[in-house]
């Protein structure tokens, strides 16, 4: 179960990043700017740090505003400020003198060879030991999926990474890059804004280039305290890269099939090698290649991050396939009709407010926002970015991705529908396992003197543990 959130108010540039701050329990622009600094009730913020240490996800005071604020995503950082920094020198790491020293980064075995280019660019991997090139100077959102695999850096390109495991996963310096030039480090941004928060997100942990600040890599719900020297390996030699991308008897040899071209790059069920150009290119594993499994939540004293005492549930399936995410299923046995399912426009007096919110504000904000990108209406069910119940730890960013429908059968049970084209971006993140559902009650129909949660009754995470990677 999430805080109170309201729907996200995209801005028509894609690229622009949000640092505007949310509270746990009200979603904002997906676009906006941080206005405030101060911490929610110490419960909230006790759960939201039960699995992320001293980097937990901080909530500022909700004010309440969601005018869309949009800026340009941060590609550069400034040193100053910056604490916990660490790096390595190059003893302490693997260096890359041949195409064979580069492929046993991954163990040896090559699964998939992409390559997206410069430009703004998606890319998703499935099962198998992947090589991804993030170095042609643009800015990338990579899904790695299962497998040891490693993304190769260069300067000037920056690298946002939804999945990557720092107990399998490796980054290659290229183009130059000296592991003298590395600094590792938390980012320190509060901002929030679903999948356009901030690339220095205090969520992140950060690979830059001290050498002008260039942010290289920002992994996402990621400890940049986990990294170590065998994360890092180093080319020596600017040739392996050529060598890797361009020799066709290479590809060969792995058994890679090769596709090369612009805009979506459609995997296949085999080793594949992709391959964009300088535009904006989304190199796809292919809707074959993987599944969902149904998942189920539970109110009551576990609820993430607000503990209540509902007895309710939700089922949900999901599938992805042409871009379109398909999620239905049902809720039973809450306390309190789905939020505006009624019509209403105020909380009703029964409802508990988790987190102290005041009603009337709490409503405002829902309601400043009718309907999402794609012109579904408001609802009390709506999809969300972040991760939870899997190893990555807990996060609560509120800023809603999508209204889903609500249609109540009785007085504490429904379905719940959605059914949304999602950009590039949002497929990398569900693959990895970085969205979730809340559903939110408030009115009282069957008048058992009860009306639910408004700031949030469960919450459905499809986390990295329900995507299933074929073979």
């Amino acid at each position: 179960m999430a805080g109170l959130d309201s729907k996200t108010y995209q801005a028509q540039d894609s690229f622009a990043a949000d640092n505007h701050a949310i509270d746990a329990s009200h979603s904002s622009d997906s676009k906006q700017q941080s206005k405030g600094s101060s911490l929610l009730e110490s419960d909230l913020n006790n759960s939201l740090n039960q699995s992320f240490g001293s980097n937990k996800a901080s909530l500022s005071e909700d004010n309440h505003d969601h005018a869309p604020v949009t800026n340009g995503q941060s590609t550069h950082i400034s040193l100053d400020g910056l604490d916990s920094i660490k790096a390595f020198d190059s003893g302490q790491i693997a260096k890359v003198k041949t195409a064979t020293d580069l492929v046993n980064q991954i163990g040896g075995n090559l699964g998939d060879l992409l390559d997206p280019g410069g430009g703004k660019n998606t890319v998703t991997s499935a099962r198998g030991n992947d090589l991804i090139f993030g170095d042609g100077g643009g800015f990338n959102t990579i899904t790695t999926g299962e497998g040891k695999d490693a993304v190769v850096l260069g300067k000037e390109t920056t690298n946002r990474i939804f999945d990557f495991d720092p107990t399998q996963d490796k980054f290659v310096l290229s183009g130059g890059l000296k592991m003298e030039d590395i600094l590792i480090t938390q980012g320190k941004n509060p901002g929030k804004g679903g999948l356009d928060q901030p690339t220095d997100s205090e969520n992140n942990a950060l690979i830059i280039d001290k050498n002008g600040g260039h942010i290289l890599g920002a992994l996402t719900f990621t400890k940049a305290e986990t990294l170590t020297a065998q994360n890092f390996a180093q080319i020596d030699d600017a040739k392996v890269v050529d060598f890797v991308k361009n020799d066709a008897g290479f590809a060969e040899a792995n058994g890679l099939k090769t596709q090369q071209g612009k805009g979506q790059i459609n995997g296949t069920t085999q080793d594949d090698k992709l391959v964009g150009g300088a535009g904006d290119d989304f190199l796809y594993l292919g809707d074959d290649s993987f599944s969902v499994t149904p998942v189920r939540a539970t109110s009551g004293a576990n609820e993430f991050p607000f503990k209540n005492d509902s007895p309710g549930t939700t089922d949900l399936t999901a599938e992805l396939k042409s871009g379109v995410l398909r999620i239905n299923g049902n809720y039973q046995n809450f306390d309190g009709a789905p939020l505006f399912s009624q019509g209403e426009t105020v909380i009703d007096p029964k409802a508990t407010i988790l987190n102290g919110s005041d009603p009337v504000s709490l409503i405002n904000g829902f309601l400043k926002v009718p309907q999402d990108v794609e012109g579904n209406k408001i609802s009390g069910t709506h999809l969300h970015f972040s991760p939870a119940g899997d190893d990555r730890g807990n996060f609560a960013d509120a800023t809603v991705v999508r209204y889903l429908t609500n249609t109540p059968t009785d007085g504490k049970s429904g379905t719940v529908t959605g059914e949304f084209e999602l950009t590039p971006e949002e497929q990398a993140a569900f693959l990895a396992g970085n969205l979730y559902t809340n559903l939110h009650t408030n009115v009282d129909t069957d008048g058992d003197g009860k009306a639910g949660f408004p700031t949030g009754e469960n919450r459905v995470n499809f986390n990295k543990n329900d995507i299933q990677f074929d073979t």
